[in-house]
């Protein structure tokens, strides 16, 4: 007798929405500021972005493993993001502090740190759907560690598993990406900070 190949949730157009959909629900209930289902042709690859990595250079070029020059040419992303039909967007949100201290930047990266624990768990729970190929990208450069191993002499990755790149250093124009979603930003930013990740499916 032959065996029955298991079910996938990208078997059809309704498994596959109704997966979606409860990734999204799981990821409001761990606190997402906005989740939204967009489609790929949302997402804006302008190779400026991966300019401005360098010109003026960003205090992470060439040292951290998740950021330029160590991550995937913006030509090799464009034609990988052809190949995926949908995306969901994820975003964090925090007030801005009145004074820059110590504290207040810790309050303000901890939503970022927030939003690469949300991706990597959407990016978790599409691969138990099935979706063999997704693909989770952070806002700002990964802060798993204080330091990150690039900085130093090269060594591999101490979260292979965790870590990811940014949205920004695969060349994404987050805020034409954002506005393409039908969702507002404001740029630059003035009360607060949103930290905006996507995960592709």
């Amino acid at each position: 007798m032959q065996r029955a190949e298991k079910k996938s949730a990208n078997d059809g157009n309704g498994s596959s929405e109704k997966a979606l959909k409860d990734i999204m629900a799981r990821l409001r209930q761990q606190g997402a500021s906005v989740v939204k289902r967009i489609e790929i042709s949302d997402i804006v690859v302008d190779e400026r972005v991966r300019l401005k990595c360098q010109i003026p250079v960003c205090d992470s070029y060439n040292k951290n493993l998740m950021c330029p020059p160590h991550v995937p040419s913006v030509a090799f992303f464009r034609e990988a993001l052809a190949r995926y039909t949908r995306a969901i967007l994820i975003q964090m949100t925090a007030p801005l502090p009145e004074a820059i201290t110590d504290r207040a930047c810790r309050d303000v990266y901890a939503p970022a740190k927030k939003l690469h624990e949300l991706v990597n768990l959407a990016e978790k729970w599409a691969f138990d759907y099935q979706f063999r190929f997704a693909t989770g990208l952070i806002g700002g450069c990964c802060r798993l560690c204080d330091e990150c191993v690039a900085a130093k002499d090269g060594r591999v990755c101490r979260h292979p598993f965790k870590a990811r790149p940014s949205m920004e250093a695969m060349g994404i124009d987050v805020v034409e990406t954002v506005l393409h979603a039908g969702l507002s930003i404001r740029f630059p930013i003035e009360n607060e900070v949103t930290w905006t990740g996507v995960v592709l499916i």
